[in-house]
């Protein structure tokens, strides 16, 4: 799994929340004004991206796009993303979309009267929702007023609430005021303020943004980390962006790897192994216990964790708390008829022992997906049955919409499993299904079932959208890990 191309979708949001804008009232609405960005990942020049917006006598219009090249483990890989959102002339929320060519995603957003209609489609899977309007929420043209009117104070920090159409729903971000400084631009030295970006009650920001000191406040700079990977997004003018070679050959899980010192080889040989990890700032603020690894001991900036390759304690949840791990979303089809008809098949074939129907799920997954390969970016659980190729990712959706399909309650997980050539922690995604407790579950074998370290286990694959991920995987950035000692087969 890469840094996953969904914090992708967090940069096209930034676009959004960071840099729009309207022309004066006296432009002729044929003539919209445009914006040109450079995308950097760890200083490579991986992608462009433009903004457009126009106005007509009843609506505003606003535009981004954003393409990326660059390669996965030498595997090339192009991603589109494409948002709009049409106001009213005052800046009223009317609608808004966005198209992916990461996940073959599409979504539109509706304002009717109180209510947002809601409507997305992944792998010819179609979910509707209506959610109500949320009276502080905001669309970006006003957040952009709120946030250059933030800028001109004294208060140290601003919240404003938006309604994120390649998510479905209103997020808040808390914006704090960091240091005045000089900023190198392209070949300009700019006076910038830097504002760090939260999302509601996270610890760590999602991203730094530098706006321009001395209005007006447009962004010069946005960083995301992820992993070790740095995603720039650069304002630049249209002759600098001509001018750019894009660099695709830029690996980013490579770049993305985590070095492990001191990590026994071979680890399929492991039965145990204790890792410190060392992190740069704040501590994931839950326990990172899990059913293969435990939480031994929390210190100022380090987490101590053993990892087990039998199961390192049963954890449990009531009842009445698991109907949502059995539910279908929007990734996880598991009431589409195809995957329901492999699920039954695999039910008549195992009967009655539930752990052995879980590992028969994600055999039967594995054995499908006879495509694997990491040119994928991010498909739905029907797209990956239909098309028969993935890498981790598209294991883990598959296995997971089986599994729910068989009523086994089951998660995707996100985390770093280790790499034994590249002696380092690569990022990785897998499953955990239900049985008397949470166990792990594989369909894509890389030999180290279950030595990894578990970062994050949404309930639905709803929430491995760009914010979770950013948030999950925001806390283990900077860290370093060490093996301190271990236990292995005989």
């Amino acid at each position: 799994m890469r840094p996953s191309p969904k914090a992708l979708f967090l940069a096209a949001g930034l676009l959004l929340v960071t840099s729009i804008g309207f022309t004066d009232a006296d432009q002729p609405a044929t003539q919209p004004d445009e914006q040109w960005f450079l995308i950097r990942m760890s200083g490579a020049n991986v992608g462009t991206a433009a903004e457009r917006w126009s106005r007509t006598g009843s609506e505003n219009v606003f535009q981004a796009q954003m393409n990326l090249s660059f390669t996965r483990m030498g595997t090339p890989l192009s991603m589109t993303i494409f948002t709009e959102e049409v106001t009213t002339p005052e800046g009223a929320f009317l609608r808004a979309r966005m198209q992916s060519s990461v996940s073959n995603l599409s979504a539109v957003a509706t304002l009717k009267g109180d209510s947002v209609y809601y409507e997305t489609t992944a792998g010819g899977s179609m979910r509707r929702r209506t959610l109500a309007w949320k009276k502080d929420a905001m669309t970006e043209a006003l957040a952009r007023e709120r946030v250059a009117h933030w800028l001109e104070s004294a208060a140290p920090e601003t919240t404003i609430t938006l309604f994120d159409v390649a998510e479905g729903d209103f997020r808040t971000q808390r914006l704090v005021r960091g240091k005045r400084m000089n900023l190198p631009v392209g070949k300009i030295e700019r006076d910038v303020i830097q504002v760090d970006e939260y999302d509601a009650d996270a610890q760590t920001p999602s991203s730094s943004t530098w706006y321009d000191a001395v209005g007006p406040h447009d962004p010069e700079r946005t960083l995301v980390s992820q992993l070790g990977v740095e995603i720039e997004i650069l304002r630049v003018s249209a002759a600098e962006l001509e001018a750019t070679q894009i660099e695709p050959s830029f690996d980013i899980i490579k770049r993305s790897m985590v070095p492990c010192p001191g990590f026994p080889i071979p680890a399929s040989r492991m039965e145990t192994v204790t890792l410190v990890l060392d992190f740069p700032g704040t501590l994931p603020p839950a326990s990172m216990t899990g059913p293969n690894q435990l939480e031994v001991q929390r210190a100022e900036h380090a987490i101590t964790l053993k990892l087990t390759r039998s199961s390192a304690g049963t954890i449990t949840i009531p009842e009445d708390q698991q109907a949502v791990f059995l539910r279908p979303d929007r990734f996880v089809q598991s009431d589409a008829k195809e995957i329901k008809a492999v699920a039954d098949s695999l039910k008549a074939a195992t009967r009655s022992d539930t752990w052995v129907l879980a590992r028969a799920c994600a055999a039967w997954v594995d054995g499908h997906i006879s495509k694997k390969g990491m040119e994928h970016g991010y498909a739905s659980a029907v797209d990956v049955y239909r098309s028969r190729a993935g890498d981790c990712t598209e294991h883990s959706l598959l296995t997971t919409a089986v599994l729910r399909a068989a009523g086994i309650p089951a998660r995707p997980v996100v985390g770093l499993a280790f790499s034994e050539p590249d002696k380092a922690f690569v990022g990785h995604m897998w499953v955990e299904a239900y049985v008397n407790g949470w166990r792990t579950l594989d369909a894509l074998n890389l030999g180290l079932d279950p030595i990894r370290i578990r970062v994050y286990a949404p309930a639905s694959s709803e929430s491995l959208g760009e914010r979770d991920l950013m948030r999950a995987y925001g806390t283990m950035a900077g860290v370093k890990v060490r093996a301190t000692e271990h236990q292995s087969r005989k």
